[in-house]
């Protein structure tokens, strides 16, 4: 079986492939509602907005950061505090994962998630530019990601030698060295997000990213807008994801579960 295979299996059965695209929807929607061109609201305060209410949107549905809970019942308790906020029918339509299933793992600073031997990070992307995303030229946590050993059976297509300004110095092989003995057990796969403020149309993928310097972005990318995890291709802005689980002629998600809407603004 391959890397990916593995990765999709391991966080489909476990519900976090389905909680990416409602975290994604939930966030670009609240943050497409708010902009206002008129007041300054530009591509770069999309991009950040969007950033920051997807890492809410997946506090609320892995219970960590502020919403850390001890136990699961603290958890269906809080679940006003959880739905505060959230647009009418996105607390219905929200995964039920328990507790502890995902652990917050951040990497320097840059939010992150745990879930078994994979972490997932968020980066964002200009649209339509997902096979071309320039990883040499992104922060250092995301080269340092896109430069871990490639998947096992991997042959590459497109070899390619360091350029000179991007030879590592001692100290940052001796950091790298460091923090792969903490995390040898861990595989960090991205989670890749964008939008079309015109258009209002959407692009999520979850992949594992390749130091590229003009060739692919990817030793391999899923499209979590599409197939078992939602609508074909991109979605729109504002409708959900995809269809709910039990529609007709619609493939349920693997062992989820929704929340009756039980919040008092909820209109589904």
């Amino acid at each position: 079986m391959s890397e990916q295979q593995d990765a999709l299996e391991d966080l489909g059965s476990s519900g976090v492939l389905s909680a990416l695209p409602w975290a994604n929807a939930s966030a670009y929607r609240r943050t497409m509602l708010d902009h206002e061109p008129e007041t300054g609201h530009d591509r770069t305060w999309i991009g950040t907005t969007a950033h920051g209410l997807t890492c809410d949107r997946l506090h609320r549905v892995f219970s960590t950061g502020r919403f850390a809970v001890d136990a699961p019942e603290a958890a269906s308790a809080g679940r006003d505090t959880i739905a505060a906020g959230l647009l009418p029918g996105e607390y219905a339509k929200m995964p039920i994962i328990a507790p502890g299933v995902v652990t917050w793992s951040d990497l320097n600073q840059s939010p992150g998630w745990r879930c078994g031997r994979w972490r997932l990070l968020l980066a964002s992307f200009t649209y339509g530019e997902s096979n071309r995303i320039p990883w040499p030229r992104k922060s250092p946590t995301k080269r340092r990601v896109a430069s871990q050993a490639r998947p096992d059976g991997y042959v590459d297509p497109q070899p390619m030698l360091p350029f000179a300004d991007e030879t590592p110095s001692l100290a940052a092989v001796v950091q790298a060295l460091t923090d792969e003995g903490e995390d040898a057990d861990v595989t960090t796969l991205i989670v890749a997000h964008s939008i079309d403020p015109e258009l209002g149309l959407r692009e999520l993928y979850l992949g594992r990213s390749r130091l590229n310097r003009g060739g692919e972005a990817w030793y391999w990318k899923h499209d979590l807008l599409a197939t078992d995890f939602g609508t074909p291709g991109t979605g729109t802005i504002p409708a959900p994801p995809g269809p709910r689980p039990g529609s007709p002629g619609v493939q349920d998600a693997p062992v989820r579960l929704r929340r009756k809407a039980e919040e008092g603004n909820d209109t589904q």
